[in-house]
């Protein structure tokens, strides 16, 4: 019988794509980079061989293998001409080189830098994402002029550009972005010449890293509005988990029960409430929780019950209004000598430096304390 000859359909890759593009170039080194082949023989490339030589030479030497499309020359001599040629090999074998357009001095060349170095993703949130990264190897002979930074959505192969940043930047937070989205974000420095090749982060899931937010901030501010009413006002929360705070809950338990009493809900733009049907004399404890997408915030909790008093002057109840309390914009607060409870009292420009305060009860001693907004310091 015939022998029979079976021929495999598969094939060497052509070669790569150029030219070879120099870039990051220093006195003893460079990146060479190329693009994949025109045909890959119908199997997918393995990997890339690199092979170099001095001009004046006619044999070759192996640089290196790589995976990439891109490779540092290192080891070079200062001021002598290379040249270099790139093949790419799939499971049938190595296709044909690209070879350099035309030799490459060491340090002679002006090129585009090196990439960036060492990108990392210092803090993830639902809507921004924070980079790092390190200046690159090589300059390419020329000053730095800036980054760019592009990100690319997880179910899209289009990258687009954040922002460009000044060379002495090697941080930026990347905002506005779509919450429980997926970004590959990559980082080029630029000089006169042009972008180096980009520095990649890995998939960031900006869904798998929100939590509860941290507790609404002290002060817990407490005091009667009525026999059994009282005011309470808190300040947001420091960290909101990286999911945006979608309100707050308030519960109150009286000392002498063990169970704690939801009174009220409010949403994300209030930081106050007013708590009704409270029982005169009684002495309560108060919880107020924050609340975003994953859950509930551990509490802001009064340190001590707090009695609910009717407010009195002279015998006569006094409202909010009549007590001349900005119930809106807080800054100034007060207490009496009768109770540790701080009240909100005013909300004033930076630029005031006094103040009067009317209606308050005869005989009264009264401790007053102000509060500087951390922002108004560093305008």
């Amino acid at each position: 019988s015939e022998s029979v000859i079976v021929k495999s359909i598969y094939g060497k890759p052509s070669a790569p794509s150029g030219p070879i593009e120099v870039s990051g170039m220093t006195e003893t080194s460079c990146i060479i980079s190329w693009e994949i082949p025109m045909s890959d023989g119908g199997t997918p490339i393995i990997d890339y061989d690199v092979e170099k030589r001095e001009a004046d030479q006619t044999f070759w030497t192996k640089v290196g293998t790589t995976k990439d499309l891109q490779i540092i020359i290192s080891d070079m001599k200062k001021e002598k001409a290379y040249e270099f040629r790139v093949s790419a090999r799939n499971r049938v074998g190595t296709g044909p080189y690209l070879i350099s357009d035309e030799p490459v001095v060491a340090g002679k060349k002006k090129t585009p830098p090196s990439p960036p170095k060492n990108i990392s993703v210092l803090n993830i949130a639902s809507k921004s994402v924070t980079l790092q990264w390190e200046p690159p190897l090589s300059n390419g002979g020329s000053e730095l002029t800036g980054y760019v930074i592009e990100k690319q959505p997880m179910a899209t192969s289009k990258w687009t550009k954040v922002v460009t940043l000044d060379p002495n930047i090697t941080n930026y937070s990347v905002e506005n972005l779509k919450e429980k989205s997926e970004f590959y974000f990559r980082v080029f420095a630029e000089n006169v010449i042009g972008l180096s090749f980009p520095t990649t982060t890995n998939l960031v899931s900006l869904k798998t890293h929100a939590t509860v937010p941290s507790p609404p901030t002290a002060p817990l501010e407490v005091r009667s509005t009525g026999a059994n009413s009282v005011m309470l006002a808190w300040g947001v929360p420091e960290n909101d988990g990286g999911a945006p705070i979608e309100g707050y809950k308030i519960a109150v338990r009286d000392i002498k029960k063990t169970m704690w009493m939801e009174v009220g809900k409010v949403s994300a733009d209030v930081q106050k409430l007013t708590v009704k049907d409270l029982q005169e004399n009684h002495e309560y404890l108060i919880r107020i929780f924050a609340r975003n997408e994953v859950g509930m915030s551990n509490p802001l909790e009064s340190d001590e019950p707090f009695k609910v008093q009717r407010p009195t002057a002279g015998g006569e109840d006094l409202d909010i209004e009549e007590m001349g309390i900005d119930k809106d914009t807080p800054s100034l607060s007060f207490t009496t000598t009768t109770t540790q409870s701080w009240m909100r009292e005013a909300g004033m420009d930076p630029d005031i430096y006094t103040y009067s305060r009317s209606s308050l009860l005869r005989r009264s001693e009264y401790f007053f304390r102000i509060w500087y907004y951390a922002k108004h310091l560093f305008k």
